[in-house]
């Protein structure tokens, strides 16, 4: 079984692995292990029945596998899994196994320092937010498991985020959109570098983890949004954008981007869809500095410069880089307000900002909030954190976005100052009165 270590749970694979598997075919506990693979975001255990002999590969359970084993027969090619493990988390595991790539994989061995027992924490996948999110366990390993020497498996494009401390850094060379499929190479590669470690656990890399302030410094070198000088700054709000998820005006445009999306010429549509949320971004601009002349905004994503009128810095640009990256970064550790659809997009803003309002489109209010890297463990969260539905219109979010500057200075003195914090002190009416003479 998987032990707890250090309040970390983790997963020995050497020397002794832990063995929670399971037959798929005859229900047999604890199979012959033959092998670890790390493929790419899946990791699998090659096994082989006691039992009945069955051969097969099962996920190990970490990120997003975590509570559902999915079981592939080695000679079968058939998929098994729990009746409660979702589509969406299935599918792309069979996939990826049956559309194996053979290809080469540059893999970059970065060693910071020697360790025997080590923690390898996969951060690889295709979507850009379940890196990220994969990537803040480290500190867990780091600030909790001094003992382990932590080395991560990290896309290129990530490498710029790397945390000090770890003992090495396998950097993968492939595009996220390729890290769907899995690969021979970079089995390889770890089965090789299996043999320089004496001992060997898997960090459970879970898909949200909780993240403090200090943690995102420590990635991005970039400091957080200092609540201690929320109302000696200028208000700065920065609009996060997305050319291929969009904030709607209303169900019109929702409808015609779904029948872009079916006619296949959405490449056509999104210019339009662009322009249209281009002209809410300038609404709510307006709207906000009315109420608060002195608003400075920025736009950051992926797209072409819109030039805002001038009333926005508009930041954006088609081409993202580690520079581009961290000046972004900046940007948002600078921002009260960060303004943005639901998305991976998120995470780095809400990390570095104070607050934020998120258009919530209704299909993702299952996942509400995972976009969010929660920097408050008290009322802040409430405050801070707002959200819109996807035909917001311009004057609800600005009014979101005025109320979170307007009414912090007293929700901080009644909601977080005013209040007890540990055993009340007892003073009798007779100190208060001495206390007034």
């Amino acid at each position: 079984m998987e032990v707890e270590r250090n309040s970390i749970v983790m997963i020995q694979l050497k020397p002794h692995p832990d063995n929670f598997f399971v037959c798929p075919k005859c229900g047999t506990d604890q199979p012959q292990i033959n092998d670890f693979r790390f493929e790419s975001i899946n990791i699998f255990a090659d096994c082989s029945c006691r039992e009945c002999g069955f051969t097969f590969y099962q996920t190990l359970p970490v990120g997003h596998n975590v509570d559902f084993p999915i079981s592939i027969g080695k000679d079968n090619d058939v998929i098994y899994k729990s009746v409660k493990c979702p589509q969406w988390l299935s599918l792309p595991v069979a996939t990826a196994y049956r559309e194996r790539r053979t290809i080469g994989v540059a893999i970059e061995r970065i060693i910071y320092k020697k360790s025997d027992k080590v923690i390898i924490l996969n951060t690889l996948d295709s979507l850009y937010g379940h890196v990220l999110l994969k990537l803040y366990n480290a500190f867990s390993h780091l600030d909790h498991q001094p003992d382990f020497g932590l080395v991560l498996i990290i896309p290129k494009m990530f490498k710029w985020l790397i945390p000090r401390g770890c003992a090495e850094v396998w950097v993968v060379d492939l595009n996220l959109r390729d890290l769907k499929y899995n690969y021979e190479a970079i089995h390889g590669f770890v089965s090789k570098r299996f043999n320089d470690f004496g001992e060997i656990y898997l960090s459970k890399a879970y898909s949200h983890p909780n993240v403090k302030a200090n943690d995102i410094e420590r990635l991005t070198r970039v400091r957080p949004f200092d609540l201690t000088k929320f109302m000696e700054r200028r208000p700065i709000i920065t609009f996060v954008l997305r050319e291929e998820r969009w904030w709607f005006k209303n169900k019109f445009d929702y409808w015609f981007y779904r029948l872009c999306r079916r006619l296949n010429i959405l490449a056509w549509g999104s210019h339009v869809l662009v322009e249209r949320q281009n002209r809410l971004v300038k609404k709510t601009m307006k709207l906000i500095r009315k109420k608060v002349p002195r608003t400075k905004f920025f736009v950051v994503g992926i797209g072409d410069p819109d030039g805002f009128n001038g009333i926005g810095e508009d930041q954006r640009c088609r081409e993202v880089n580690a520079a581009i990256e961290r000046n972004w970064c900046r940007i948002y550790a600078r921002s009260h307000v960060i303004i943005g659809i639901h998305g991976s997009n998120m995470l780095l803003p809400t990390a570095l900002a104070a607050g934020c309002v998120e258009i919530l489109p209704e299909d993702r209010y299952g996942n509400m909030i995972q976009d969010i890297s929660v920097r408050y463990n008290d009322r802040k969260q409430l405050f801070f954190y707002r959200f819109a539905d996807q035909f917001a219109s311009a004057d609800n979010v600005a009014n979101k976005a005025v109320a979170i500057l307007s009414d912090y200075e007293t929700f901080n003195a009644n909601m977080c100052k005013n209040t007890y914090s540990g055993e009340p002190s007892m003073i009798s009416l007779h100190q208060v009165g001495d206390a007034y003479h």
